[in-house]
């Protein structure tokens, strides 16, 4: 398997049906606003990765999440109980004496990080086609899945875009898969099968603005004919030439047009409207819990939020129109400011 920076420093930009290889960000040829080339430790020091795997269903909730910076490493995990209410969150920045491994390939290795009592590793495993996360709790919660595509067909989107004067941002998506595994939770098994749950991985590297913001839908779930939806939908990062937005039915991706999201400042949690420019997207999203981390001092200042909740709306297609009602999936506003 290749590497995705070219040998003279470059990425290729666009979409890439085939795997992309390691993401070597030592070898590309760096610069600042004013064309001057950056030794490699600005390489190191400006270097983005994050990596998120959740999935929604009839009773739960999940996500997790890990970031990768010179500045810090961090790990969050959440898990909410729609029936009961009940959410169990846990994150923290990982110390000098903390596991911290991370691969830099969207289609082979493992992450682990481990700190404030959690363990959390996110393995993919290409001989079987199958990633998977594994989260355990200290004297909580264990999480064990796994998303193995089965599709003949392309279906997992993979994108990169320039960013900024010299940047650039690769992406790696699938909202609307099948998930198979176990949670335990205060002595219960659930079996993720039986609880009709869906599934989402991000995996994202590059060399992002200093300050990055974005807004970002994901629904993975079924509509009432059965079908199985995925849908990822952004701005603020991937929208120079190419675009993250897409829509999964069945497993086919579809691409869409550019994102609009519209939302109170004041309260992230009262309802979302979420639409696309091209007049296929039209979307209400109903919020039934949060995640947030806030900060405006220190080396990392950001002001994060991820909803989850449930979407209601249409989505139009040239030979089909698709009608939402109370379908799971996520919602995010995010601000970061990564290095400085």
């Amino acid at each position: 398997m290749g590497k995705f920076v070219r040998a003279d420093g470059s990425v290729p930009y666009g979409h890439f049906q085939q795997e992309i290889g390691e993401i070597n960000f030592e070898e590309f040829a760096l610069r600042d606003p004013f064309r001057r080339k950056l030794p490699a430790s600005e390489k190191e020091r400006r270097f983005v990765h994050f990596h998120f795997m959740g999935f929604t269903s009839d009773r739960f909730i999940a996500g997790c999440s890990l970031s990768y910076t010179s500045v810090q490493k961090t790990v969050f995990f959440y898990l909410f109980d729609r029936e009961t209410g009940k959410m169990i969150k846990n994150g923290c920045r990982i110390g000098q004496n903390d596991l911290c491994e991370i691969s830099l390939n969207p289609d082979n290795g493992t992450s682990q990080i481990s700190g404030n009592g959690m363990d959390v590793a996110f393995k993919i495993i290409p001989e079987i086609n199958t990633r998977s996360l594994e989260v355990i709790i200290e004297n909580g919660p264990t999480l064990s899945f796994d998303i193995q595509n089965k599709s003949a067909q392309p279906n997992t989107l993979r994108v990169c875009t320039p960013t900024g004067p010299n940047g650039w941002t690769y992406c790696q998506k699938i909202a609307g898969a099948e998930p198979t595994g176990t949670l335990q939770m205060d002595g219960v098994s659930y079996n993720l099968s039986s609880l009709n749950a869906s599934a989402h991985y991000d995996f994202t590297a590059g060399f992002l603005r200093q300050d990055t913001f974005w807004n970002w839908a994901c629904i993975t779930g079924f509509d009432e004919g059965g079908n199985h939806i995925g849908l990822n939908l952004s701005n603020g990062v991937n929208e120079t030439g190419h675009s993250e937005n897409v829509l999964w039915i069945n497993g086919e991706m579809i691409p869409l047009g550019q994102a609009e999201f519209s939302y109170n400042l004041d309260n992230l949690k009262e309802n979302w409207k979420i639409s696309t420019n091209d007049n296929r997207v039209n979307l209400n999203f109903a919020c039934e819990g949060l995640y947030t981390a806030y900060a405006t001092e220190g080396s990392a200042p950001c002001d994060f939020s991820q909803l989850f909740g449930i979407f209601s709306g249409e989505i139009s297609l040239p030979n089909n129109k698709i009608t939402l009602t109370a379908i799971p999936g996520f919602c995010e506003r995010q601000y970061a400011l990564w290095w400085s």
